[in-house]
């Protein structure tokens, strides 16, 4: 059976979003489908889009998307919404072992979601945890495209339906 648009293998799904709306409206589609405690890891370079698709999901999850920023320099916002989402930057971190030194439930949203940008650092820590990955890449050939792949396990094969329902960007 062929996989679905979108879909290179199995759980993995593939779009290309070719501008800041984009990115945004997947966002929106993601947050309206996430399972209650979703911890979503969103990877990729500098200015690849990771704080605008956290923005676009955080509003699918009835957060004020004015309010959104990135938390670069606190590691942590908290946004009322729906649910309490939880919005993580671990750019900054100077050690991993920080988190260590942190309890869990101030970087790890206990009763909603969790939007972690730079995951790579507290990967330690989220094991056991079921995690949906996102990772955001510039398209070399148009500076305002990005590409955009996210994989998960069955808990999240709703956010992927989501995102492989929009009407563009599948390849």
């Amino acid at each position: 059976m062929p996989n679905p648009p979108g879909f290179e293998t199995s759980g993995l799904l593939v779009l290309t979003l070719t501008g800041l709306e984009h990115t945004r409206q997947a966002g929106v589609a993601l947050g309206q489908a996430l399972p209650p405690h979703a911890v979503v890891l969103l990877t990729g370079p500098l200015g690849a889009g990771k704080t605008t698709l956290a923005k676009g999901i955080a509003e699918g999850l009835g957060v004020n998307p004015q309010v959104v920023i990135s938390p670069t320099y606190t590691l942590v916002n908290v946004y009322p919404g729906r649910q309490t989402v939880y919005h993580v930057d671990l750019y900054r971190l100077e050690r991993p072992e920080a988190l260590q030194d942190m309890d869990q439930d101030d970087w790890l949203n206990p009763e909603g979601p969790t939007l972690l940008e730079w995951p790579q650092a507290a990967l330690p820590w989220l094991s056991g945890i079921d995690c949906l990955e996102i990772e955001l890449s510039p398209e070399t050939d148009n500076p305002q495209a990005r590409r955009l792949r996210a994989k998960g396990p069955v808990g999240y094969q709703g956010a992927l339906e989501a995102l492989g329902g929009l009407s563009w960007g599948k390849e």
